[in-house]
């Protein structure tokens, strides 16, 4: 029988679960959430507006120089070397003007024809260079990252020799000996510019061939070559590209400094315009500074350019500033509340649309109590908890309506009110053990630091405070395990980790988001056994958010179930299970795993995605995929229905006939320690 996975829409097969996580579409912290889509379709599309005039001002400026470097002979120029002494076409040292642009030299010559002359060999040598040597350098670089052993060990002694090299030495003996070519300085140039370039892809690649999509390639039978080409290759590009702009520019500088010992080309380029013309930039500055300037101007094209293209293509590129604003005003909170969230609503404004991101939710949660938040990969659970925190990856974000955390408002308060509740009186559990942990910073740091930012609590005091921490969280060898890093614990480990530092300070309200994800089965349960007793010991709120309905039977008091950014089923877990009303919420429930079932039975799916959230369908939004739909589901919203405790929106809900779904006690979920 083929390993499954279980989650809310039913049993994934193995293969079925392999080819998920491959697109990234396990979790809603995969990439499966819409509205997450909708941001990464964003911030391509923003990029490409935010490009504006300067990068297309630099683009035309590169534009004119290739166009004139190639079509110079063609184009109706004076002669560069032609001397204007003789020719008494142009002055001796003449400014600036219509006769000549860009004025004469101390010889007459025209210096704007001379500069059009010289773009021609600075093009060619840095565009040459930067393509020759970027293209050996990554070949090095991503070889020896990903190979690594005795080929990483003799390539980086390799490069520590080249770069060690002085560059100026080579540069005399080859001269002396094969001359001062256009050719020469090409490979020269490029020789000495695979070094830096083998260095900087061999550390990306490094960190990249420890990435799962690496080993998933791996373990179906990709060959070396293919995983350095197919896997690796395409995500190294965006920083190859950046640093081969930097590069480009560093070749110019270097044949201009070159120039200036006169061990440049024998042709005409700006450096040795520059050169020249420094002998006279007292009396006649135009001479030495207009080179200067055309060479400063490209240089600087170039890098806006690699800029440009680095924040259109680079899929790690985010808004650096941000926009969060709130309308509506703040409805009072029922007294006794530790979370209280009344009619939020959530839009990300992106290029493609407003995302409808949380839509009208509503929820409180008392002291002591704990709510599950329920729904599959795209619902919008882990944007509910973004938006009461406040955290998110997108500038422009209007939220609306009640957020209060132990009567605080989190929506309208000052900043640094927001800013010490979040460290005091809510503390989050985030998704990912593997990287919620800073990986250069150990333990102790990492639990001392929100104690002493917000409690000025002493190093000495805060120390014992997270052994104490860490032994409340169940973790053995505490004083050890608190001088150690995060790669030297397992995944199970960290996540108690991070149980501790949301903990550090004793917050009223505990924010958990599918805090078992990338564990396995037995750590999973010790996860929410560990997070249920704690939160019990304390009486404090928490909201644990998960696609499996299975996880909450015995971890909450109360479901919130999530569709389409909205709440569409809210009650008490027993209520939930054994009564559900709502269409999804029974889809749900009978998805569920049941192990009285013979083997190999068929399970129940829901066929499907859930909604774009940027145009969400009118009417109830499970409508399309819920098999009892009329056309009155399709056009208009059902109200709320229901008791105080036990609600839905729903035109046609389920019986209210009791069903089979046992619930752990209260017992079977006692704190681990």
């Amino acid at each position: 029988m083929a390993l499954a996975e279980p989650g809310p829409t039913g049993i994934k097969t193995a293969s079925e679960a392999t080819s998920a996580a491959s697109s990234g579409g396990l979790g809603e912290g995969g990439g499966g959430s819409d509205a997450e889509r909708a941001i990464g379709r964003a911030a391509l599309n923003a990029s490409s507006r935010r490009l504006g005039l300067v990068f297309w001002l630099s683009v035309a400026w590169i534009a004119a120089l290739v166009f004139a470097a190639i079509f110079r002979d063609l184009l109706p120029l004076r002669d560069p070397a032609a001397l204007g002494i003789r020719t008494r076409e142009v002055e001796k040292f003449e400014g600036p003007g219509f006769n000549a642009w860009f004025g004469a030299d101390g010889q007459g010559r025209d210096i704007f024809a001379r500069v059009i002359q010289g773009a021609r060999p600075a093009l060619l040598l840095g565009i040459s260079v930067t393509l020759l040597g970027g293209f050996l350098g990554s070949l090095v670089g991503v070889t020896a990252g990903y190979l690594r052993g005795r080929i990483d060990t003799v390539t980086t002694i390799v490069i520590d020799i080249f770069l060690a090299f002085p560059g100026l030495v080579l540069l005399i003996a080859v001269r002396a000996t094969y001359g001062n070519s256009m050719l020469v300085f090409i490979v020269l140039f490029s020789v000495t510019s695979i070094p830096a370039y083998a260095r900087i892809v061999r550390g990306a690649s490094f960190a990249l061939s420890e990435r799962e999509f690496v080993d998933a390639a791996a373990a179906m039978g990709a060959t070396k070559r293919r995983v350095l080409w197919r896997e690796l290759a395409p995500n190294i590009a965006v920083p190859v590209l950046s640093f081969a702009f930097i590069g480009f520019a560093v070749v110019i500088v270097a044949e201009g400094g070159l120039a200036f010992i006169e061990l440049s080309l024998d042709e005409i380029t700006w450096g040795k315009l520059i050169a020249e013309g420094t002998g006279d930039i007292s009396r006649h500055a135009h001479v030495a500074l207009i080179p200067a300037t055309v060479m400063f101007l490209t240089i600087l094209a170039f890098n806006l350019v690699g800029d440009g293209i680095r924040s259109l293509y680079s899929p790690r590129e985010v808004a650096t500033q941000r926009r969060v604003q709130t309308e509506g005003e703040h409805s009072p909170s029922p007294s006794g509340a530790a979370l209280h969230v009344e009619d939020l609503h959530t839009t990300l404004h992106t290029p493609m649309g407003d995302v409808r991101a949380v839509d009208g939710v509503s929820l409180s949660v008392a002291p002591g109590e704990a709510l599950g938040v329920v729904g599959e990969s795209g619902s919008g659970k882990t944007m509910i908890l973004r938006s009461i925190v406040g955290a998110f990856a997108l500038a422009d974000v209007t939220r609306s309506g009640t957020v209060d955390v132990s009567g605080i408002d989190m929506l309208r308060s000052d900043p640094e009110v927001v800013r010490r509740a979040l460290g005091t009186k809510v503390g989050m559990v985030s998704q990912n053990p593997l990287t919620a942990l800073n990986p250069v910073r150990r333990i102790d740091a990492q639990i001392m630091e929100p104690m002493r930012v917000h409690r000025q609590m002493s190093k000495a005091d805060a120390r014992s405070r997270a052994l104490e921490l860490m032994r409340q969280v169940g973790i053995p060898a505490p004083e050890r395990r608190l001088r150690e890093y995060p790669h030297q614990l397992s995944g199970g480990m960290r996540q108690r980790v991070t149980i501790a530092i949301a903990l550090a300070n004793e917050p009223d309200v505990l924010l958990a988001d599918e805090p078992t994800t990338a564990l396995d089965v037995t750590v999973q349960d010790q996860i929410l056994r560990l997070l249920s007793g704690l939160q019990r010991d304390r009486q404090m709120a928490m909201v644990l958010v998960t696609h499996d309905l299975a996880v909450v039977k015995g971890f909450t008091d109360r479901v919130a179930i999530v569709y389409g950014g909205e709440v569409i089923e809210s009650g008490p877990t027993v209520d939930i299970f054994a009564t559900p009303r709502h269409r999804y919420t029974v889809a749900l429930t009978q998805s569920m795993p049941n192990l009285d079932l013979p083997s190999h039975s068929e399970l129940t799916t829901i066929e499907g995605s859930p909604p774009s959230l940027i145009d969400p369908p009118l009417g109830c939004r499970f409508a399309p995929r819920c098999p009892a739909a009329d056309d009155r589901c399709r056009t208009e919203s059902p109200e709320r229905s229901g008791g105080e405790t036990h609600w839905f929106r729903c035109h046609h809900p389920a019986d209210a006939t009791p069903v089979s779904a046992p619930v752990r006690s209260e017992n079977e979920t006692g704190s681990e320690h």
